[in-house]
């Protein structure tokens, strides 16, 4: 498995990698791959989509929060 680490990037190279870990996890799972390399591609996923979700709120602003609701 690939190990990639991004430190800031465009939205669309992180999109582009989130793709591609995407697709390795679809090809990891097809060949039987062992749960600690499954993890390792879960937790890079969800690396992934932090730092995507981040580098949209730069670009976009965050969005407007929403009050609690109190009932």
């Amino acid at each position: 498995m690939a190990t990639l680490e991004i430190k800031q990037g465009s939205v669309e190279t992180l999109q582009r990698v989130l793709s591609y870990l995407v697709a390795e996890r679809q090809r990891l799972r097809a060949q039987g791959s062992t749960p600690v390399e499954l993890e390792a591609n879960r937790r890079s996923i969800v690396a992934m989509q932090w730092q995507l979700d981040r580098a949209l709120g730069e670009r976009y602003g965050s969005p407007p929060k929403t009050p609690a609701r109190t009932s």
